[in-house]
């Protein structure tokens, strides 16, 4: 790079020379010639008897000495030897020199010129020399170079460090560290100073200030520009601070392999659409992958105006088909994915990017309406079942990890990194109190990334007295909660909702020591506003909460980056509050939650309210689907029916308990009238001899058995007595386990339950016993 000298008008100081005074010829006259030999004879300098014969060179060069060094000029004669020698051997006026001979003279090793010359403190001094007679513009191309001490020497002493002092003092105002504000500030500025030449900040440029960003020498630094940068954005001299460069795809690369056409187009409505610039970017690069596909397939299409229906049909089957990769350029970041079929979501941001463009075209009136775009590249319905909103809740175990972790924040937990220049000294980006208010805020807030980077100063209102419940006598008691005012988000308006104190003591602690910032431009809302997470005159950017503070946070947890469910991410964490919310011992219902996480509509809310596993366990098990389909019976089996071998002989050796009697058939599941029973020859009164002489025999072994019920049963044990008579009737002409019907034996008269008395009670000890 080489800045060439600008003009200096109403400089605070003027150009110390004004090289109109000197003779600068080029060549040297014979008198010259004869006047260095003489001086220069023997390997020793004599100027003394000579100095008549090279006032031309000696003057400019002693005038400059007395400029940089004063009253202790005479202490770097060692100048005017050096460069009378140089001109000895070149036979060549310094005025002269190209810039290659003043490198060959300076030297870009400090070392060699200390050989070289003879002399190790005046290259330095030469250097400035050089820079007033003008012949010296790229400084930072003579190797090592310390640029303060330089300046010094060409802009005065005071006044260099009266520039210096004014901008640290602003840049350790916006948070900078003092590793930073020490040297590495004054020297960059220093070096702006040299390179523009012109002791003035106002002549400073954003031009240079990118330039040097671009990787101007060995010793830029690309913190260091944005920071000076900030500074000179606060006094007012440039327009707008610089950016951090960030890897992005040029817009050249980006339409690489689209026809010229239709990338005009696409680059026209990139320009105009009022869309976001994220969302408006993604949009762009899909309309560049479609036109890779128009010029593989229909180069005809580059043009807008000729597509159709048809040509909306192709593209949707064409982009059913596709790969990953398929129709990019930069496929070498793709890894495993290369080769592999879009996933639905992607199908569907395709479809969605083509139908905005000819729908905007259509309305912008630039192509004529000749389908309709909404319609054409309509999402299927295959694809469309595929995509949707998939909140995954964080497990109660880890996320319980992560809170202890938020609290329990300290500055050891920060990661450091050597400052460059001093190995010892280390530093991290933002300052301990900044980041554990944003974790808590993560934690305990229900935020998005980009609302939590979007809440402004004093966004923190506290419930300092205790208020009565609107249409209730309950009491919220002071500083219970606090209230955190939320700006307008992407599904609603600026709203104000309760968090815990946790939240609001760290964003508070926060407050108390963030540096004074100047007001930034929202623009989702055009305001210029205080942000609250706003360092060194930048917002934080909404990637560190997924880059750097939830593995910040997960390390100190020591949980892994990732569970069963996927990595663990910024927006995992409004699923997890509001899940826990709904499942809570007095949980918020739906529209609670609605308002709570701010949607637009409850059909959102119910995505992220997600029934914990355990309370729909214990839901399940009320529900008793096992029970509803089985009903418990008690048995006594006689044992010595058996022993005896009189069961084999037809004998009864089992009773199932009826309720109100016993049945001795040994077919009991199988018989139709189990539930209303007829009281055939099988059954026997519990108020008759026998019952009683069952009942009191000492030999019975009693044990339960399940038994299944049909559909007809469970509708009589679950909807009452008038489907059991129902049943009675439908069964009147079934026969009994002995032959008859309930018809012939008389009992299709209004029952009672007989069976179900029995069924239910043995029920309720199952449940009584599992209870205690």
């Amino acid at each position: 790079m080489t800045v060439k000298a600008g003009p200096m008008n109403d400089a605070e100081r003027s150009w110390p020379f004004d090289l109109s005074r000197y003779n600068r010829r080029k060549s040297l006259s014979k008198k010259e010639q004869r006047g260095l030999a003489a001086a220069t004879c023997a390997g020793k300098l004599c100027i003394v008897s000579n100095r008549h014969l090279l006032d031309r060179l000696i003057v400019p060069l002693e005038d400059a000495l007395a400029y940089i060094a004063g009253d202790n000029a005479i202490h770097f004669q060692g100048v005017i030897s050096v460069m009378l020698r140089e001109v000895q051997a070149r036979q060549l006026s310094f005025w002269g020199w190209s810039r290659e001979i003043w490198r060959e003279v300076l030297d870009t090793d400090r070392q060699k010129f200390a050989a070289k010359t003879g002399y190790r403190n005046i290259r330095c001094v030469l250097l400035a020399l050089a820079y007033l007679f003008n012949c010296l513009d790229d400084v930072h191309t003579y190797g090592l170079v310390w640029h303060r001490k330089l300046a010094r020497h060409v802009f005065g002493h005071d006044h260099v460090e009266s520039l210096v002092a004014r901008v640290q003092a602003e840049i350790a105002r916006i948070g900078y560290a003092a590793a930073i504000n020490e040297k590495r500030i004054p020297n960059l500025l220093c070096k702006l100073l040299l390179a523009n030449h012109s002791p003035r900040l106002e002549d400073l440029t954003s031009d240079l200030l990118e330039e040097l960003q671009s990787g101007w020498g060995n010793l830029s630094n690309k913190e260091d520009v944005l920071a000076l940068s900030r500074a000179l954005h606060n006094f007012g001299i440039i327009d707008r601070p610089l950016r951090q460069r960030r890897s992005r795809r040029p817009a050249d690369q980006a339409t690489t392999g689209v026809p010229a056409l239709w990338a005009e187009w696409i680059t026209r409505w990139r320009d105009t659409s009022p869309l976001e610039p994220l969302t408006r970017r993604g949009r762009f690069y899909c309309l560049c992958k479609v036109g890779r596909w128009i010029a593989a397939s229909h180069p005809e299409l580059a043009d807008p105006t000729l597509w159709r229906n048809e040509h909306a049909v192709e593209f949707i089957a064409a982009l059913k088909h596709a790969k990953i990769g398929e129709w990019s350029v930069r496929n070498q970041a793709l890894g495993k994915r290369l080769g592999k079929p879009l996933s639905p979501a992607t199908q569907a941001h395709h479809l969605s990017s083509v139908s905005t463009f000819f729908q905007d075209c259509q309305e912008w009136s630039w192509i004529p309406t000749c389908f309709n775009p909404q319609r054409a590249f309509q999402i299927p319905r295959t694809i469309k079942s595929k995509v949707g909103t998939n909140p995954r809740v964080i497990t109660d175990d880890i996320w319980a990890k992560l809170l202890w972790a938020g609290l329990n924040f300290t500055d050891d937990d920060v990661p450091k990194s050597p400052c460059r220049g001093r190995p010892t000294y280390t530093t991290s980006r933002y300052p301990v109190e900044m980041i554990r208010a944003m974790a808590l805020t993560w934690l305990f807030c229900g935020l998005r990334a980009n609302e939590i980077a979007r809440l402004r100063v004093g966004c923190i209102r506290w419930q300092r007295e205790d208020v009565t419940v609107e249409g209730s006598t309950a009491l919220l008691r002071q500083d219970a909660i606090c209230w955190l005012d939320v700006p307008v988000t992407k599904t609603s308006r600026a709203f104000t909702k309760p968090v815990d104190v946790m939240a609001g003591k760290a964003i508070e602690e926060w407050e108390r020591v963030r540096p004074d910032q100047r007001p930034a431009l929202d623009p989702k809302t055009g305001e210029i506003v205080h942000y609250l997470f706003f360092y060194r005159e930048q917002q934080v950017s909404n990637g560190y909460l997924n880059r750097t503070l939830i593995p910040m946070l997960c390390r100190k947890a020591g949980v892994p980056l990732s569970d069963t469910r996927g990595m663990i991410t910024s927006h995992r964490a409004g699923s997890t509050i509001a899940s826990q919310l709904y499942n809570s011992r007095e949980p918020m219902s739906l529209f609670d939650l609605q308002e709570w996480l701010g949607h637009s509509s409850p059909n959102a809310t119910q995505y992220y309210a997600k029934v914990s596993p355990t309370k729909l366990a214990k839901k399940y098990e009320q529900a008793g689907y096992f029970e509803r389909n089985v009903r418990t019976i008690e048995v006594l089996i006689d044992r010595e029916a058996i022993v005896s071998g009189a069961a084999a002989k037809g004998e009864p050796w089992q009773y199932y308990d009826l309720g109100h009697g016993w049945c001795t058939h040994a077919y009991f599941v199988e018989c139709p009238h189990r539930m209303a029973c007829p009281k055939c020859s099988f059954y026997v009164a519990k108020d008759s001899t026998k019952g009683q002489f069952i009942e009191g025999q000492s030999n019975l072994m009693r044990m339960l058995q399940k038994i299944p019920l049909t559909e007809d049963e469970r509708a009589a044990v679950e909807e009452g007595i008038d489907l059991f008579e129902k049943l009675c009737q439908k069964l009147a002409d079934v026969p009994t386990p002995d032959g008859f019907t309930p018809r012939e034996l008389g009992v299709v008269a209004r029952r009672e339950l007989p069976v179900l008395s029995a069924f239910d009670a043995a029920k309720r000890s199952q449940e009584s016993n599992v209870s205690r």
